[in-house]
């Protein structure tokens, strides 16, 4: 009996064991083919997928545990091409060849991927002129001559020589890391200026805000840390850029147009075998920025003016275009610092603009960028902040008093100098304002006597726009009085 009972026991361990073994065997078995089908499955997911789930609260769907094999399998990870296209255009090429494969671009493969598909669109597309003749754009109210010769440059050159030009102003300073950000720009600053993507902005005359539409279609543009700043570069290249890149894109627009401008004169007089006088240019500009303009006039007088207005119409937003330097010429200044707030003073002229009075205005603005204010603006709220500091003598002032004249030409003199917020290549710098010639769609143009503003400095100018009335939007053109010399500005 005993021996039976030993045996049973025996029996019944063996079974026990037997089916421990199996189970054992069977979890084996099924954790090998859980983890297997699990890592099959995680391996086949996209990135894009496992983001969702990453950022869908309470998913725990996928253990972080189980992503580390495919994160250290770098088959998986797929690569950017950052191949550069085929280009037909041989400038564009040897670009390609010289510059985006150069230094410069080593450690910046996404940059070299834009700048390769911007200049992919400027292959195809690139052979228009380079300039706009659209009203309210700032290169349509330039003078005919000056559009007529940049005009003969197609945008692919155009853009081209800004890079270049980009590129030596970066490498004199030795800031050669903002170069790749910076050729991004340069390159794409006049894309909307391409037949496909022109559209609403560029009939209105904002072709630096067309740009951006182009430039949101490459995948790589998307991605670039500095994007953001790239398009605000390329935004205020006409205006007042921020910054070392939005500063050197626009020296370099204009460097690249000037050089333009003299490539055409002498192509034009190595055709015709004509070399008249070329007109003299101040000093500091004999250098870099003489041209002749003899496909314009015929006497050393027009070519001079034309070659002024041709300084103009390029420089004439950074106060490198017409001065006057008569130093007898130049009224007094006063000691405004007891009562005068630079600040304070651009906040009581923003009310007066484009607001009527009747059918009467005294402030308007224009889509090329600047506002115009009548001289009794500035008088009027310069009074009102005399006032309010206790200034009784500026005051109480009498209209026609010579002092009061020579307040505004300090005050005015002040914006220029210090703040940068008068159009300087509007208005000669001896005066507070200027007498402007303002066309008229229907009627009449008119003169008028204004100090012109920059209008970033008041706000949107979309929306300075939008609040025209009907008489103000038929104002087609605002261009200096170029017969004023004996009308006595202000």
């Amino acid at each position: 009996m005993h021996l039976l009972q030993e045996w049973f026991d025996a029996i019944g361990f063996l079974i026990d064991l037997a089916l421990r073994l199996s189970l054992f065997l069977f979890a084996v078995a099924g954790a090998v083919l859980i983890f297997g089908r699990k890592r099959e499955m995680v391996t086949e997911i996209s990135l894009r997928d496992l983001s969702k789930l990453w950022t869908k609260e309470g998913t725990n769907e996928i253990h972080i545990s189980k992503l580390s094999p495919i994160w250290r399998d770098e088959k998986t990870i797929a690569e950017p091409d950052m191949k550069l296209p085929d280009l037909q255009n041989s400038r564009a090429t040897a670009f390609v060849n010289s510059v985006l494969q150069g230094p410069f671009f080593e450690k910046a493969p996404l940059q070299k991927a834009v700048c390769g598909q911007i200049l992919k669109l400027l292959d195809q597309e690139g052979n228009c002129p380079s300039v706009v003749n659209l009203k309210g754009d700032v290169e349509g109210s330039w003078d005919e001559n000056t559009y007529q010769i940049l005009a003969r440059t197609t945008l692919l050159d155009h853009s081209l020589n800004v890079a270049e030009q980009a590129i030596k102003l970066l490498s004199d300073s030795e800031s050669f890391h903002v170069i790749p950000d910076t050729i991004v720009a340069a390159l794409g600053h006049d894309l909307g200026k391409l037949e496909s993507f022109r559209g609403y902005l560029y009939s209105v005359g904002e072709h630096p805000l067309t740009a951006g539409r182009p430039l949101g279609e490459i995948e790589e543009f998307l991605k670039l840390p500095r994007k953001n700043e790239i398009e605000r570069a390329i935004k205020l290249h006409h205006k007042r850029p921020e910054g070392l890149l939005g500063k050197t894109l626009k020296k370099a627009d204009q460097k690249a147009r000037q050089k333009e401008l003299e490539e055409t004169v002498s192509q034009f007089e190595n055709k015709t075998g004509i070399a008249q006088n070329k007109p003299s240019l101040p000093t500091q500009q004999q250098n870099s920025d003489s041209i002749a303009m003899e496909s314009i006039g015929s006497s050393t007088k027009d070519n001079a003016a034309a070659a002024w207005q041709a300084q103009s119409d390029i420089y004439g937003e950074s106060g490198e275009g017409i001065k006057v330097t008569n130093a007898s010429e130049v009224p007094k200044l006063m000691d405004i610092s007891t009562w005068f707030n630079a600040e304070q003073f651009l906040e009581g002229l923003k009310p007066y603009i484009n607001k009527m009075f009747g059918r009467r205005f005294m402030a308007f603005s224009m889509p090329d960028g600047y506002v115009y204010f009548q001289a009794k603006v500035l008088e009027e709220v310069a009074r009102k902040q005399a006032e309010r500091a206790g200034c009784m003598e500026i005051a109480t002032m009498a209209q026609k008093d010579p002092t009061l004249q020579r307040v505004l030409f300090t005050i005015v003199h002040q914006l220029r100098r210090e703040n940068d917020i008068i159009a300087r290549g509007l208005i000669k710098d001896n005066y507070f304002g200027g007498y402007f010639t303002v066309t008229r769609k229907i009627g009449d143009s008119m003169k008028g006597f204004y100090t012109p503003f920059h209008a970033e400095v008041f706000g949107s100018i979309a929306e300075m726009e939008q609040n025209k009335s009907d008489i103000l939007r038929n104002i087609q053109s605002v261009k200096p009085y170029m017969n004023d010399e004996g009308d006595g500005d202000g």
